[in-house]
């Protein structure tokens, strides 16, 4: 098991270095907190580099939703990475009732028009 997390650790660490928040742009928040010190304080934050790839960083405590994702051997709080295709950015805005980032980010808007019922665009 301690192999396991040192593994994700350092996945994680090279992924971040790839997707770095502080040089990308943000997207959208979503967060939910059962009170002030709690051990389930979940926040998930969508994001989009320069080059168009998307990623979602969750960060949380000890019961954050974050731990039951495949890949995650971690069983204590901090923070994991994951990159998503478009598809999966537009549902987690979907989802998490992140409207303007939804009419506001252009991709996302040729996409939803893309996959409109109806649409004379191949999706």
């Amino acid at each position: 098991m301690m192999k396991d997390i040192l593994y994700e650790k350092t996945e994680q660490r090279l992924l971040a270095k790839e997707l770095d928040p502080a040089k990308s742009t943000e997207l959208g928040r979503w967060s939910v907190s059962e009170g002030g010190m709690c051990l389930r304080n979940d926040s998930e934050t969508l994001y989009v580099t320069d080059q168009g790839r998307y990623f979602i960083v969750y960060e949380g405590g000890m019961n954050a939703s974050f731990h039951r994702l495949p890949g995650v051997e971690t069983w204590f709080g901090g923070s994991h990475t994951r990159e998503v295709t478009i598809e999966e950015a537009v549902a987690w805005c979907e989802e998490t009732g992140n409207d303007d980032a939804l009419k506001g980010h252009l991709p996302f808007l040729v996409f939803l028009f893309e996959r409109a019922p109806g649409s004379s665009h191949p999706a």
